[in-house]
């Protein structure tokens, strides 16, 4: 999990309370920033402020993980689907696809932000298929 820390703390309030993905955009350069900085990569500048995401994305790439599937994540079956997510916003992220057999899941096909999985209290970002019905 991730250490919650002045820089990333609004994000993962987010996360814990409303189920959001909340972004960095900077304010000088326009940059969307994910993960949580100090200052922006593109132009170093430090005004940034956080905006929440779209919720959306296509799947870049993903793998369907068999074994060693921490027990954590075991009431959602016995394997983990993980996935680089382009997001619309324009950052991509590793997480995981939910509710959706592994069959189903492929390269470009979108993606919308699920709330519903948690690990030890803490809400981490993972996504369903776009028009899955869980």
């Amino acid at each position: 999990m991730p250490t919650e820390d002045s820089v990333n703390r609004a994000m993962l309030e987010a996360w814990r309370t409303r189920g959001e993905l909340l972004l960095q955009h900077c304010a000088a350069c326009e940059a969307v920033i994910y993960y949580p900085r100090k200052r922006c990569p593109s132009c170093l500048g430090g005004r940034l402020e956080n905006r929440p995401s779209t919720g959306e994305g296509r799947i870049v790439s993903f793998s369907v993980v068999h074994r060693g599937v921490d027990e954590a994540f075991r009431q959602q079956g016995d394997t983990v689907t993980l996935a680089v997510v382009q997001t619309d916003d324009g950052p991509q992220l590793v997480t995981r696809i939910v509710g959706a057999d592994q069959g189903n899941v492929g390269i470009g096909q979108r993606v919308t932000l699920f709330d519903g999985a948690s690990r030890e209290g803490l809400r981490l970002p993972v996504y369903r298929l776009l028009g899955a019905s869980r």
